[in-house]
């Protein structure tokens, strides 16, 4: 059995199939990011530290790898280590900018992978509506687990100023979750009119949040 080799392109342990095929999954994101759907089974191969045949024993064929990989590279529960390590010890202010600051970084690479996900699909036959249904179901079932992932990453996160917010935490999430779309769309709007624009800046985002959301005895953040 081959393994996933790291950087240095050396022999690893055997990984189980499903760390495997993880292994792999995460080891090509960046040739796909640089290469896009010109993208060769070669060029795959070597990012992931395998021969072809054992990268298409784990996936039927490249256009099946590259999906997969965009889908687990647009998984919110992607997000959630980086979120996990934003030192909760750090004032209120800080670490809702944090998490602003890293989601704004993750929406616009999603958008990239996306990108890529509809050059993709251009190579494969037109699915059957069938199959369509199928895939969103799944893909529908996918995002709702990893968005429930992320919102309680940062319900952890905020809780130890839970008592100073005027709104309940769920409700200070999804505020932030719609502060940080608008700022990203207005960003998406500007580009596409051809006009320059500066990027969102999460600690303004903060302020703007925090000032509609803190109760009337909260002292400075």
């Amino acid at each position: 059995m081959e393994t996933i080799a790291g950087p240095a392109r050396g022999r690893a342990t055997p990984l189980p199939p499903d760390e495997r095929r993880a292994a792999i999954l995460l080891a090509v994101r960046p040739v796909l990011l640089e290469r896009g759907a010109a993208v060769t089974s070669r060029e795959l191969a070597e990012a992931a530290g395998v021969a072809e045949g054992t990268l298409f024993r784990v996936f039927t064929d490249k256009v099946t790898l590259v999906r997969e990989a965009v889908l687990a590279a647009v998984d919110p529960a992607d997000s959630v280590p980086e979120l996990a390590a934003i030192d909760r010890e750090l004032p209120l202010r800080e670490r809702v900018a944090a998490v602003l600051a890293q989601g704004l970084a993750r929406v616009g690479e999603s958008m990239r992978w996306m990108g890529l996900l509809h050059e993709i699909s251009r190579l494969e036959p037109g699915p059957t509506a069938e199959h369509r249904e199928a895939a969103m179901r799944m893909w529908g079932t996918r995002q709702q687990a990893g968005t429930a992932a992320v919102n309680a990453t940062i319900t952890w996160l905020l809780e130890p100023d839970a008592d100073r917010l005027r709104l309940p935490l769920d409700e200070v999430i999804d505020l932030l979750t719609t502060v940080l779309m608008g700022a990203t769309m207005r960003s998406v709007d500007a580009r596409r009119r051809g006009l320059e624009t500066s990027p969102p800046d999460p600690e303004r985002l903060a302020d703007l949040v925090l000032h509609g959301v803190l109760n009337e005895r909260s002292g400075p953040c």
